[in-house]
Protein backbone atom coordinates (compact mmCIF):
# COMPACT_ATOMS: atom_id res chain seq x y z
CA UNK A 1 0.00 0.00 0.00
CA UNK A 2 1.26 3.31 -0.76
CA UNK A 3 0.82 6.45 0.85
CA UNK A 4 0.02 10.04 0.10
CA UNK A 5 -2.37 11.82 -0.51
CA UNK A 6 -5.69 11.68 -2.28
CA UNK A 7 -5.19 13.31 -6.09
CA UNK A 8 -1.81 13.55 -5.68
CA UNK A 9 0.50 12.64 -8.45
CA UNK A 10 0.86 13.56 -12.21
CA UNK A 11 -2.83 13.51 -12.80
CA UNK A 12 -3.49 15.76 -10.46
CA UNK A 13 -0.46 18.46 -11.16
CA UNK A 14 -1.37 18.10 -14.93
CA UNK A 15 -5.12 19.23 -13.00
CA UNK A 16 -3.60 22.05 -11.41
CA UNK A 17 -1.44 23.50 -14.12
CA UNK A 18 -4.55 22.97 -16.20
CA UNK A 19 -6.17 25.28 -13.81
CA UNK A 20 -4.28 28.02 -13.31
CA UNK A 21 -3.24 28.11 -17.49
CA UNK A 22 -6.97 28.96 -17.79
CA UNK A 23 -7.16 31.48 -14.90
CA UNK A 24 -3.98 33.23 -16.51
CA UNK A 25 -5.10 33.21 -20.71
CA UNK A 26 -6.95 36.70 -19.97
CA UNK A 27 -4.03 38.24 -18.57
CA UNK A 28 -1.72 37.37 -21.71
CA UNK A 29 -1.97 38.76 -24.75
CA UNK A 30 -0.87 37.67 -27.93
CA UNK A 31 2.09 39.70 -29.73
CA UNK A 32 0.77 40.16 -32.77
CA UNK A 33 -2.75 40.84 -31.09
CA UNK A 34 -2.83 43.80 -33.34
CA UNK A 35 -2.57 42.36 -36.53
CA UNK A 36 -5.38 40.39 -38.45
CA UNK A 37 -4.83 38.09 -41.16
CA UNK A 38 -6.87 38.18 -44.65
CA UNK A 39 -6.65 35.19 -46.75
CA UNK A 40 -7.31 35.33 -50.80
CA UNK A 41 -8.47 32.01 -51.72
CA UNK A 42 -10.44 30.74 -54.43
CA UNK A 43 -10.81 33.93 -55.69
CA UNK A 44 -12.59 35.87 -52.63
CA UNK A 45 -10.95 38.16 -49.77
CA UNK A 46 -11.61 35.98 -46.30
CA UNK A 47 -12.98 37.72 -44.43
CA UNK A 48 -14.55 40.43 -46.74
CA UNK A 49 -15.51 42.89 -44.44
CA UNK A 50 -12.93 43.82 -41.06
CA UNK A 51 -13.61 46.25 -38.52
CA UNK A 52 -10.16 47.04 -36.48
CA UNK A 53 -8.87 49.69 -34.48
CA UNK A 54 -6.75 53.02 -35.88
CA UNK A 55 -3.23 51.90 -35.92
CA UNK A 56 -3.27 48.22 -36.45
CA UNK A 57 -2.58 46.00 -38.95
CA UNK A 58 -3.79 43.75 -41.56
CA UNK A 59 -1.79 41.03 -43.61
CA UNK A 60 -2.98 39.97 -47.00
CA UNK A 61 -1.71 36.19 -47.24
CA UNK A 62 -2.16 34.65 -50.83
CA UNK A 63 -3.06 31.40 -50.61
CA UNK A 64 -4.32 30.83 -54.23
CA UNK A 65 -2.26 29.51 -57.03
CA UNK A 66 -2.63 32.75 -58.85
CA UNK A 67 -1.71 35.89 -58.18
CA UNK A 68 -3.45 38.64 -56.83
CA UNK A 69 -2.97 42.37 -55.03
CA UNK A 70 -5.16 44.07 -52.23
CA UNK A 71 -5.70 47.37 -53.77
CA UNK A 72 -7.21 50.81 -52.61
CA UNK A 73 -7.23 54.29 -52.59
CA UNK A 74 -5.04 54.54 -49.92
CA UNK A 75 -2.99 51.57 -50.20
CA UNK A 76 -1.77 48.71 -52.58
CA UNK A 77 0.21 45.22 -51.77
CA UNK A 78 1.42 44.84 -54.78
CA UNK A 79 1.27 41.66 -56.44
CA UNK A 80 1.24 38.43 -54.40
CA UNK A 81 2.08 35.34 -55.57
CA UNK A 82 1.40 32.19 -53.55
CA UNK A 83 1.98 31.85 -50.07
CA UNK A 84 3.16 35.60 -50.18
CA UNK A 85 2.14 37.81 -47.92
CA UNK A 86 2.03 41.95 -47.38
CA UNK A 87 1.10 43.70 -44.15
CA UNK A 88 -0.71 47.28 -44.26
CA UNK A 89 -0.65 49.86 -41.26
CA UNK A 90 -3.97 51.42 -40.78
CA UNK A 91 -2.54 54.92 -38.60
CA UNK A 92 -5.90 56.23 -38.96
CA UNK A 93 -9.91 56.02 -39.19
CA UNK A 94 -11.91 55.64 -42.09
CA UNK A 95 -13.45 53.31 -44.60
CA UNK A 96 -11.01 51.64 -47.01
CA UNK A 97 -12.32 49.53 -49.91
CA UNK A 98 -10.24 47.55 -52.08
CA UNK A 99 -10.22 45.42 -54.68
CA UNK A 100 -7.90 42.90 -56.88
CA UNK A 101 -6.49 44.61 -59.61
CA UNK A 102 -6.24 41.32 -61.78
CA UNK A 103 -9.37 40.10 -61.14
CA UNK A 104 -11.84 43.50 -60.37
CA UNK A 105 -14.55 40.73 -58.75
CA UNK A 106 -12.79 40.50 -55.72
CA UNK A 107 -13.45 43.44 -53.09
CA UNK A 108 -13.30 43.80 -49.75
CA UNK A 109 -14.03 46.72 -47.40
CA UNK A 110 -11.81 47.60 -44.25
CA UNK A 111 -13.42 50.25 -41.73
CA UNK A 112 -10.89 51.51 -38.81
CA UNK A 113 -12.27 52.78 -36.31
Amino acid sequence: MTSGTLGAGPAALSRRSFFIACLLAPLVRSARADETTVEIHQFKFTPAELEIEAGSKVAFVNLDLVSHTATGNAFDTGTLKKGERAEITFPTAGEFPYLCKLHPHMKGRILVR
